[in-house]
């Protein structure tokens, strides 16, 4: 092992892990994939990915170079993003459920050289790739499809590989995340190696997940939290089961034939989950570590998880910019305050700022703000919104807490007006932007509203142009060609005029006033 560990743990790139596996856990089942049944153990799967990386390196593709990926979760994916991280290179996760023209936002945005899909969501990449130059070669983990290239081409000669690249460390950035911006276009988070290693030890010490554990990587890998578990499960040296489809019955039936016993679900899947019928017809027992959200969930669900499927559940709060989960909070914690956002999870320098960027006293409101190896590099070529979220040398979550007397935090507001429906994030003036893009449309305003399945949802107020008529369906139709289907409003309310102050700032605190009926629903 030629790394040095003596600028310490945070120092080492993500494969380091990978190699240590490889030569103390060679034969240990490293990846199930959920779907295929196929598996890799650690030794093969280090051999493969040395493989993949020398495919790619004498393809052009070195560090610093942007490989954009659309698929779902499955071993292939994984190999392949172990693969990028090898060489220094940075991986591109695309959301599955973006509309093309989202899609080939970020492709540009982010300079990518090649792309990689899975056989499911080919149609959604080469659309999406329609009008991009610069993409040298396209690769896809089926069989051949004319202009992509197989993805077992890459691993044809497992004996034949490059070793890890010298210049690659903890600082050396691993992905680019894209998140929604509150001017509507997205912000590619840059996510550096030493974040998954961070990620790993606050897995184990909050959540006890190890060696021993097996875990169901349900969640997508273009979320920080998907792609952060899974990884850290291998960091960790234990077994990372792949299931790309948030179905409850296919979910129960690998809990029980692999033995899985760590499992991280958002609202309102989680609940979907704990309560479905096919928990009664699988043997769940090997169980134990069940992840959802914090302050979202209700105490019924926690007591359905820990006293009828005998996991232990824990709830969380995270952000992609702060590398993921940020605070944890037990069973016993909601119970007790069902409001409760836990703890600021190890690795993190905290304070809770005002205005001006002075620490609030307990128990007053102010912003989260962090420090840490957990924490982004910034935001991809966007100096001056790197620079307004690092203010103070504090990354400033834009999320207002404050601190209790037992140390716990509680978060009371979002700024900035986020949206977060079914585990998505949803920015309110991007949704606003297509709507104003319609002839019809005179004013639009976007909030979110609560709702008992999805956590929250997109309501739409609308002010038509004189002589104008739209229907409520028309309108969400009109939203969805140009963005993703979870981002249309589900509520849409027509109004006469729209609050705004002295300014003209949309006074979205009198909007969330307004009653939301049955008749506004699309």
């Amino acid at each position: 092992m030629s790394q040095s560990t003596q600028n310490g743990l945070f120092s080492l790139p993500l494969c380091y892990f990978l190699k240590r596996h490889s030569l103390f856990n060679r034969n240990k089942l490293a990846i199930i994939d959920g779907i295929y049944g196929t598996t890799v153990t650690y030794g093969e799967l280090h051999d493969r990915v040395a493989s993949i990386a020398k495919w790619l390196a004498q393809n052009g593709i070195g560090y610093g170079d942007r490989v954009a990926c659309l698929a779902l979760n499955g071993k292939s994916l994984m190999e392949f993003l172990l693969a990028l991280s090898w060489l220094g290179a940075v991986a591109v996760p695309l959301n599955i459920r973006l509309n093309p023209k989202e899609l080939s936002y970020i492709i540009k945005d982010s300079g990518a050289k090649a792309m990689f899909s899975c056989a499911f969501m080919l149609e959604n990449a080469e659309a999406a790739m329609t009008e991009i130059s610069g993409i040298e070669f396209r690769i896809i983990d089926a069989e051949s499809r004319e202009g992509w290239i197989p993805f077992e081409k890459l691993t044809s000669d497992e004996s034949n590989f490059i070793e890890m690249e010298k210049g690659v460390s903890g600082e050396t950035l691993c992905t680019l995340i894209y998140t929604s911006g509150t001017t509507g276009k997205p912000k590619g988070c840059m996510i550096p190696q030493r974040v998954w290693t961070g990620y790993a030890i606050n897995m184990s010490t909050c959540f006890q997940m190890g060696y021993d554990d097996t875990y169901l990587g349900f969640l997508p890998y273009f979320h920080i939290a998907g792609f952060g578990t899974a990884f850290a499960q291998l960091v960790l040296g234990g077994t990372v089961v792949t299931s790309p489809m948030p179905d409850p019955a296919v979910m129960y039936d690998l809990i029980a034939k692999y033995k899985v016993t760590v499992v991280f679900l958002v609202p309102p899947i989680s609940s979907a989950m704990a309560y479905h019928e096919a928990r009664g017809k699988c043997d769940v027992s090997s169980l134990k570590v069940f992840i959802s959200g914090a302050g979202a969930e209700k105490v019924d669900l926690v007591n359905q998880v820990e006293e009828n499927i005998g996991a232990k559940y824990f709830g969380i709060y995270g952000q992609t910019e702060a590398g993921g989960k940020v605070t944890w909070v037990d069973g016993d914690m909601i119970r007790e305050d069902p409001t409760s956002y836990g703890y600021i999870m190890p690795f993190f320098d905290y304070r809770i700022l005002d205005i001006h960027d002075k620490e609030v006293a307990p128990g007053e409101v102010g912003e989260l703000c962090l420090r840490g190896q957990m924490v982004m590099q910034g935001y991809w070529n966007l100096p001056a919104a790197t620079a307004d979220a690092f203010k103070s040398n504090w990354h400033h979550t834009g999320d207002l807490f404050k601190l209790m007397d037992n140390g716990q935090v509680k978060m009371v507001d979002r700024s900035k007006y986020l949206i977060k429906t079914g585990g998505e994030n949803v920015y309110p003036q991007e949704v606003e932007q297509v709507l104003l893009s319609h002839g019809a449309i005179s004013e639009a305003a976007v909030i979110g509203v609560v709702d008992d399945e999805w956590g929250e949802i997109v309501k739409a107020f609308i002010i038509l142009a004189d002589g104008m008529t739209l229907s409520r369906q028309e309108i969400s139709e009109w939203v969805g060609q140009s963005i993703a289907g979870y981002k249309k409003p589900r509520i849409i309310e027509f109004l006469d005029a729209i609050p705004r102050n002295v300014s003209g700032k949309v006074l979205k605190n009198e909007l969330a006033l307004l009653a939301t009926t049955a008749d506004q629903k699309v």
